[in-house]
Formats: C-alpha cells, sequence, structure tokens
C-alpha cells in the first residue's frame, strides 16, 4: 500500500457534515478563512497546493465558525474537528485505510517545521493512532 495515501496531502475525497472536501489538508487550511467562498475553493484542493492556498489567509484568527458554532483555534474542539475529518477520510477510502492500517503497532510521527501552533504534531500523531487502533479493533470510530 502507499503509505502517502494516509497522509492529510493525499487526494482521498471524503464527505464531512453534507460537504465535500478533496483532502483532509484541504479540510484544515479552509478553517483559516472566514467566507464559505473561500472555504469551497479549499475544499477542492490537495497536496502542496491546499498547504500554500492555506498560506494567504489573513494572521491565524482567535477563532472561527464551523457550522455555526465558534470554535478557538489551536483548542481541543478544533482538534476534534481534525479528528472528525480524518475519520471520514478513512473510513469513505478503504485505500487510504489500508495504508494506515499497514504501519501496524509503529508509533505514528508528525513532524513539520515549524511545528504547528493550531495542531502540533504530537497532536496530529496521536489522533491518527487513535484512529489505527480503532479500525484495527474493527470498530467504527466516531468522536465529538
Amino acid at each position: 500500500m502507499p503509505l502517502r495515501l494516509a497522509s492529510n496531502f493525499a487526494h482521498t475525497p471524503f464527505v464531512l457534515d453534507d460537504k465535500d472536501y478533496a483532502s483532509v489538508e484541504g479540510f484544515w487550511q479552509g478553517l483559516k478563512f472566514p467566507q464559505a467562498s473561500d472555504r469551497l475553493r479549499l475544499a477542492s484542493l490537495h497536496g502542496d497546493e491546499a498547504r500554500d492556498a492555506g498560506l494567504s489567509a489573513a494572521a491565524a484568527a482567535d477563532a472561527f465558525d464551523y457550522a455555526g458554532r465558534l470554535i478557538r483555534t489551536g483548542t481541543f474542539e478544533h482538534w476534534q474537528l481534525m479528528e472528525r475529518a480524518c475519520v471520514a477520510k478513512f473510513e469513505q477510502n478503504p485505500a487510504a485505510r489500508d495504508a494506515l492500517l499497514s504501519t501496524g503497532r509503529r508509533p505514528i510521527t508528525h513532524r513539520v517545521t515549524p511545528d504547528s501552533r493550531n495542531i502540533p504534531g504530537a497532536i496530529m500523531a496521536e489522533i491518527w493512532t487513535r484512529i489505527r487502533e480503532q479500525f484495527r479493533k474493527g470498530a467504527s470510530h466516531r468522536r465529538g
């Protein structure tokens, strides 16, 4: 299995909260924008294009609106959104799920330079590890 399918950058379309996304990265970067039109544009992106599009966002806001709820940036609630997006991706993309499961019980790490203030690499690794364990157990993973 190409391990890169487990990456947030991979083109692994999924639906979350009745919205279509081309990648987890497009979802995550889109949260940086207050305008629905910008979020929709980023939702269709994957790979470096999604990451780079997020760079054009204004300075990170302290909070953002998601589905009518105000969520503070970099909080547990914000991270729960990332986990929900990752779960949706892996549930809806068997090849990506198989790539994640192919890591067995090895530790998962996520290192970026510089480390994200919104979702530190250690938190991202914990999310992937939790999801992997739920799939290993054969349970549907639903949080938040």
